[in-house]
């Protein structure tokens, strides 16, 4: 029987006032020994509570109850007993609000809590914080004015309390007066004066002002470290006191190499030192400077950015720093570079289209009358002679043209099935024998290749044209030339801006050139532009490359460097067009047939009327002239015979020669037209096609054609009109 179970109960009962209310529990913390007062306090008889694990006795603060624990140790480590002490709690009485005396007045808050965590007593910062008078905080659960994202930790910052060596801090959100506020609190254990803690003081103060700023902080740490622009921050003398990742990335240089190289961001990519300078004074003078500079990375490479360079001042309006946001725009400036060379070649070749009709004018003058000449006989062979080299002159002109038409795209080409391979061992052939004997052809065709839709003429031209440039930057040495074709997936070329949905018939030339520096490959597309002054170069020959590869929704591609040879990559669109009949060759020369029908011949060159005068005139047309749209509106209208031809021009002041065609549809259905014009446009053809325009001839053109078709349309039966439809 143990020294407390033994005592009588009536006298425990009548000093249960007096005596403490003691347990004691063995080192497994059951109960081997209590007082009478304890198993009073606790509410069940001593018997039962004997051998009973005391953490199993419930809540003991739900009974009022406070327990303090004192180990008691015998020459070992592990207590071999634990004294509890129990006592009554009293919330109300005020008796803990010493342990908060010095901080009665005190602006930051003050605390005091039990193990539990319920409020044992408070200051009257914290009491004027939440709202509530002091008296009414003991007895609270504190967990309750918590805010439930942070209630975790919390209970985490209790459990590290209760582990020695009692000390913590924390931070939370609260439900104060004021809202959600951030208290930031520091924690210690109360002891008594046996050393037993008896609670927990928390002194807190308000940092929500430090919080918002620091997560304000890190929200822009967050978007300067991810931001796709690079950002720089220099002292005004430009030495480097931060960069963030991006600029890294950009330039390749790493924060070692930018910090201890002392590499001077802001002068790179500035032209000249007058430019610099004009920055410094710039930004110097507090003012914002802004461009566009071309740097060169860490690797060689060069880059365009958009810089933005802005002071930062401080309180005494002092510059302190300067910050440069720098963007790449290196893909921008590629297609601005596109788009303009795309508009200089569009308006080149609008302005070339142009001259090409006024000069196809002018040569069907002189093949013209070349031709009547010849035709009725020179007085001599030496004038025979002049004629023909005026003739071969002016044939050399016509190709000339056709070159710059071709180039600007405005000669209509003739699809139909092509086998690629087939043109090139042609072609190369022919080269091989041509070309000198120190330029060697390497030919790597892909046999499986299809026939596909193109013009062979042009294709012709483009690969000739890409063979002769390339003998041309190997002379006088010699090289290599190397011709191959592949079948290519379009979504293999979509940097270029082909269609993923088709193949392409890649075509490529290759030589060991001199190759060509960056100034001249940027330039080579340009008409008229060559390397070759002096050696018989036009320009015109990648010009016309670049026009028909166009025509044929392809795509260029060229790599070139100097010293080493150049590739082009030509890319065609590989599909099956229809099967468009063989060109028959020209008949030779005959007697020019003649006629007794009336000709309306439409020409606003003078020139050409009188050449065309001269030529159907002998030969018994009557030919009634006019110099513009209107005028052969009106002659249409007015003349009181039959009109039985028309030759009709487009290109015509006035009224154009589109509208002049329905004119004569309306007014004149029975009269046949041919459309004589040295620059018909697709559009153009196709509109005439589709109002049953059938007969073209293009300028210049052989005087014997002309009249050779002049008489196979007069001659062609035709369906006949209703009664009525001729306008007289």
């Amino acid at each position: 029987m143990t020294l407390f179970a033994q005592l009588p109960k009536t006298a425990a009962s009548a000093a249960a006032a007096e005596e403490e209310a003691v347990l004691v529990l063995n080192s497994r913390r059951r109960i081997q020994q209590l007082t009478h007062r304890a198993a009073i306090l606790l509410g069940r008889e001593p018997n039962e509570l004997l051998g009973e694990k005391f953490d199993q006795l419930g809540d003991l603060n739900a009974l009022g109850l406070m327990a303090r624990e004192q180990p008691v140790y015998r020459r070992r480590r592990q207590p071999s007993a634990i004294i509890v002490t129990l006592r009554l709690i009293d919330l109300r009485s005020g008796e803990y609000d010493a342990e908060l005396l010095p901080w009665q007045s005190s602006v930051e808050l003050a605390l005091l809590r039990s193990a539990d965590g319920r409020v044992l007593a408070v200051n009257e910062a914290f009491a004027r914080k939440f709202g509530v008078p002091r008296a009414s905080w003991p007895g609270t659960d504190a967990a309750t004015l918590l805010h439930p994202d942070d209630l975790q930790s919390w209970r985490d910052a209790i459990a590290r309390i209760d582990r020695p060596p009692h000390r913590g801090s924390h931070e939370n959100r609260w439900q104060t007066a004021q809202g959600w506020r951030w208290l930031s609190w520091e924690d210690c254990a109360v002891r008594d004066h046996e050393g037993s803690i008896i609670g927990y003081r928390s002194i807190g103060r308000d940092v929500t002002k430090r919080r918002l700023a620091e997560e304000h902080f890190q929200k822009l740490a967050s978007a300067v470290e991810q931001s796709p622009f690079a950002i720089v921050m220099t002292t005004p003398d430009g030495r480097v006191q931060y960069v963030n990742p991006r600029y890294t990335q950009t330039t390749g240089y790493t924060l070692e190499e930018i910090f201890e190289k002392n590499i001077p961001v802001l002068r790179g990519g500035h032209p000249s030192d007058e430019s610099f300078r004009e920055f410094e004074e710039t930004v110097r003078a507090g003012r914002k400077w802004t461009g566009e500079l071309c740097t060169r990375r860490k690797d060689g490479a060069l880059i365009w950015e958009h810089v933005q360079v802005s002071p930062i001042r401080n309180f005494a309006d002092e510059v302190t720093h300067l910050l440069a946001m720098r963007e790449d725009i290196t893909e921008r400036k590629k297609l601005e570079e596109q788009l303009r060379q795309a508009q200089k070649m569009e308006s080149l070749g609008t302005l070339a289209g142009g001259i090409a009709h006024d000069f196809n004018n002018v040569l069907a003058i002189i093949n013209g009358f070349a031709e009547i000449a010849i035709s009725r006989g020179p007085a001599n062979e030496t004038q025979a002679r002049h004629l023909r080299e005026i003739q071969d002159a002016a044939q050399r002109a016509v190709g000339l043209v056709r070159q710059i038409l071709t180039f600007s795209r405005k000669t209509e080409s003739t699809f139909r099935p092509v086998s690629v391979n087939q043109q090139i061992k042609d072609l190369g052939r022919m080269c091989v024998e041509t070309f000198p004997r120190t330029i060697d052809f390497t030919f790597d065709l892909e046999e499986s290749l299809p026939e596909f839709s193109a013009d062979p003429n042009q294709l012709q031209q483009v690969i000739m044209n890409l063979c002769v440039n390339a003998r041309d930057a190997m002379l006088p040495k010699g090289g290599s030339i190397t011709i191959s074709t592949r079948r290519v997936a379009g979504g293999t070329i979509t940097r270029l801006g082909a269609d993923t949905a088709r193949d392409y018939v890649c075509i490529r030339v290759s030589d060991t050139g001199c190759g060509m520096p960056p100034h001249v490959r940027n330039r080579i597309f340009e008409p008229f532009f060559t390397t070759k002054q002096g050696n018989g170069g036009t320009g015109l020959g990648l010009s016309v490359v670049y026009g028909i590869i166009l025509n044929h929704r392809g795509f260029l591609e060229v790599d070139s460097v100097e010293g080493e040879g150049s590739t082009f990559n030509i890319y065609l669109p590989l599909e099956v067009a229809k099967l468009v009949p063989a060109i028959v060759s020209a008949q030779p020369a005959r007697r020019i047939p003649s006629g007794t029908e009336t000709v309306l011949v439409v020409e606003d060159e003078q020139s050409l009327r009188d050449l065309l005068k001269a030529l159907l005139a002998p030969s018994g047309y009557r030919l009634l002239m006019a110099a513009d749209g209107v005028e052969a509106v009106n002659m249409l209208m007015s003349e009181p015979g039959r009109i039985d031809a028309i030759l009709l021009d487009l290109n015509l002041p006035r009224m154009n020669g589109v509208d002049v065609f329905r004119q004569i549809q309306r007014l004149r259905p029975t009269s046949k037209v041919i459309v004589i014009s040295g620059n018909i446009t697709t559009d153009a053809r196709q509109e005439l096609t589709a109002m049953g325009q059938k007969d073209f001839i293009p300028k210049p053109y052989r005087l014997e054609d002309l009249a050779f078709k002049l008489r196979e349309v007069l001659d062609r039966k035709e369906p006949v009109s209703p009664p009525g439809k001729e306008a007289m």
